[in-house]
């Protein structure tokens, strides 16, 4: 089958990984997929001019990113005039934005099914921010989506939930969770085996991966090793791999705990890189997340059978069950601290929970997402003929 795999503007970390994995893997399946955006996916890329610009873009204020949005969205149909006549598709897969038009558009000119990729709530993230966002248009341009898409995916209840409220049709809403890919899951099975959490005499390393955004509330992972730290000095480290708007925060409140000794700064690093520092972890963290998303840093932590400890909300225990990773109460660092102190002393235990992690990932690599994603397309057109 022949692919149009569009997005309309994503940012440089997660979610562009994400459309470059779920591209590979409709590869991996034997389809063939053209990719295209408005601009070029360089996930976890902060320097050079796409990263200047990019940076620059978030200094704006939201209503300015939002009409510059709006005319990227110009320019992937102007991109795609061309592309559309000089080849034939079976399937577009969009992945939409904030107040994405451009979908309908393309699944229209090209006269085939759409399946829509919704992520998390848009709202939702803009309200965590404090940021504002022209309702009337979301509303208007997800509805008319939804009404030209077949099928409509997403990660979450909470976003299958929104999604439906705001008009969208329940019947064409399926939830599948974020993965990993599988060569990934085999290199983290090696990995694993070489590099087996909680067997060093010394330091316990904690570490965590991901955008240092406000949600993920890397603040509380400082707060619990500094609790740590005060009842058990020096034998706990913390290794942070990412960047974001909370870096220079963080950074202020490292130094006023005086943990500079005890936190390692990685900062932005390719994905494959970051997989193998994963497995130098010997405890993994979130310390918490949007109450709407499957966050991919999960799926890869427990690839390499690191113990993970995260916070007790819904749309993660969808994910892992108590067997397999330590829910504890959201933002509260003694509850994390604890749960970090209980595995180090635990290393047998906890090594059986990150055991369990894995296994239970096996059945979330991005070739069985993809593969029940078309699945499901074919159910629905099938009921439909």
């Amino acid at each position: 089958m022949r692919i149009l795999f569009s997005y309309t503007l994503v940012g440089r970390g997660g979610d562009a990984l994400q459309v470059l994995a779920l591209a590979e893997a409709l590869e991996t399946l034997v389809h063939e997929v053209t990719l295209l955006g408005p601009v070029p996916l360089e996930p976890y890329k902060f320097s050079g001019r796409s990263g200047r610009l990019r940076s620059f873009l978030r200094r704006l204020p939201w209503w300015a990113r939002d009409l510059i949005e709006l005319g990227l969205q110009l320019r992937l149909l102007f991109k795609s005039r061309r592309l559309l006549r000089e080849n034939r598709f079976d399937l577009v897969l969009h992945r939409a934005g904030i107040y994405d038009f451009a979908g309908a558009y393309l699944a229209r000119k090209v006269r085939c099914p759409l399946i829509a990729h919704l992520d998390a709530p848009f709202p939702i993230e803009r309200g965590f921010r404090g940021e504002g966002y022209f309702h009337f248009l979301h509303r208007a341009c997800m509805r008319k989506l939804g009404e030209r898409a077949k099928l409509i995916f997403t990660m979450s209840q909470v976003s299958r939930d929104y999604y439906a409220q705001l008009g969208l049709p329940q019947e064409k809403i399926i939830t599948l969770p974020n993965g990993v890919s599988s060569q990934l899951l085999e290199e983290g099975k090696e990995l694993a085996g070489q590099h087996p959490p909680l067997v060093a005499t010394k330091e316990t390393v904690i570490g965590f991966v991901g955008s240092l955004s406000r949600w993920h509330r890397v603040d509380l992972l400082l707060d619990a090793l500094h609790l740590l730290n005060a009842e058990y000095p020096k034998q706990f480290r913390l290794c942070i791999v990412g960047y974001g708007g909370e870096y220079d925060q963080l950074q202020a409140q490292e130094s006023r705990l005086k943990l500079e000794d005890q936190v390692s700064w990685l900062g932005p690093l390719l994905h494959e890189e970051t997989f193998k520092h994963i497995a130098k972890f010997d405890i993994a963290v979130l310390p918490n997340t949007l109450p709407t998303g499957a966050p991919m840093k999960l799926s890869e932590y427990a690839a390499v059978a690191r113990p993970m400890i995260g916070p007790d909300l819904p749309n993660l225990r969808r994910l892992f069950t108590d067997d397999e990773m330590r829910f504890v109460e959201p933002e509260n660092a003694r509850a994390m601290a604890n749960a970090i102190l209980h595995l180090s002393k635990g290393p047998e235990a906890a090594r059986k929970l990150g055991e369990r992690a894995r296994q239970r990932v096996q059945g979330y690599t991005w070739e069985n997402i993809v593969s029940q994603l078309l699945e499901a397309l074919q159910n629905l057109v099938g009921h439909e003929s």
